[in-house]
C-alpha cells in the first residue's frame, strides 16, 4: 500500500511540473523554469537531487521513452568511448550558454534553449540509455550533482537487511548504486542518485529508504 502511495505522489508531482513546463515554453515565458531549477539546487545539498526525481521534464519523458526503446530493440547498452567522458557536460554548459548569448546579439531574440535540450534529451534517450544524459551530457546536473554529494537526506541503504540481489543495480537509471559497501552490499552515490524511488520500490527487503544520510558533511 505504501509503495503504491509513493508510486501516485512521485506521478503526480512530475506530471505537475511536466505540465507547468509545457506551459511557461509554449507562452515563450521558458526562463521562469529556472527559478525551479534554482530552488532544486538550493535544496540539493539538504534533499539531494530531488529535482531530477521530482521536477525535471526531461527525466519525466525519458522515463517511458527509454522502456519503449527498450522493448524495440533500438537502444544500444554500450556507449563509444568519447560519449563516456563526464566531461562533456562542461562543454555542454558552455555551448548552451554560448547559444544563449548569440541569440540575444545576433539574432536578437530569445533562444528556447530548455526546449532544444529537453528534446536533444528525448532523442538521445531512445537511441541510448538514459545514464548518457543524467551523468555526462546534461549540463544542469553540474550543480546538482554537487549538492547532492552533500545531501543530509537521501536514498539510504540498511546493509544489515540488504540481501545482495543486485536488483537496485540494474534498475537505477545512473548507476548511482553498486555493491560495493561493507560486504560487498549495495551503496549509494548521491551524486548521481536522481531520488526516484526505482531501487526503493523494487527491493524485496525494503532496505533503501530515503533518510538522513550518515555519511553527510555537516
Amino acid at each position: 500500500m505504501k509503495h503504491v502511495r509513493r508510486t501516485r505522489i512521485l506521478t503526480f508531482s512530475r506530471l505537475v511540473f511536466l505540465s507547468l513546463f509545457i506551459i511557461l515554453v509554449s507562452t515563450g515565458q521558458f526562463q521562469l523554469w529556472l527559478i525551479v531549477y534554482i530552488c532544486g539546487v538550493l535544496a540539493s545539498p539538504i534533499l539531494g537531487r530531488v529535482y531530477c526525481g521530482f521536477a525535471c521534464p526531461m527525466h519525466t519523458i525519458m522515463r517511458p521513452v527509454e522502456k519503449i526503446s527498450r522493448k524495440l530493440g533500438v537502444q544500444r547498452q554500450s556507449l563509444p568511448q568519447w560519449l563516456e567522458n563526464p566531461n562533456l557536460r562542461y562543454v555542454m554548459l558552455v555551448a548552451t550558454v554560448a547559444t544563449m548569448v548569440l541569440g540575444r546579439r545576433v539574432m536578437g531574440k530569445e533562444i528556447p534553449i530548455l526546449f532544444v535540450l529537453f528534446v536533444l534529451s528525448v532523442v538521445l534517450t531512445f537511441f541510448m540509455k538514459a545514464s548518457l544524459w543524467h551523468n555526462n551530457l546534461c549540463p544542469y546536473s553540474l550543480l546538482l550533482g554537487f549538492g547532492g554529494r552533500f545531501a543530509r537526506y537521501s536514498r539510504t541503504v540498511e546493509e544489515s537487511t540488504c540481501v545482495r540481489t543486485n536488483r537496485c543495480v540494474k534498475v537505477c537509471p545512473v548507476g548511482a548504486v553498486s555493491l560495493s559497501g561493507t560486504d560487498g552490499k549495495a551503496n549509494i552515490d548521491t551524486a548521481k542518485c536522481l531520488q526516484c524511488e526505482d531501487c526503493t520500490d523494487i527491493c524485496p527487503k525494503s532496505a533503501i529508504s530515503y533518510t538522513k544520510n550518515k555519511e553527510s558533511v555537516v
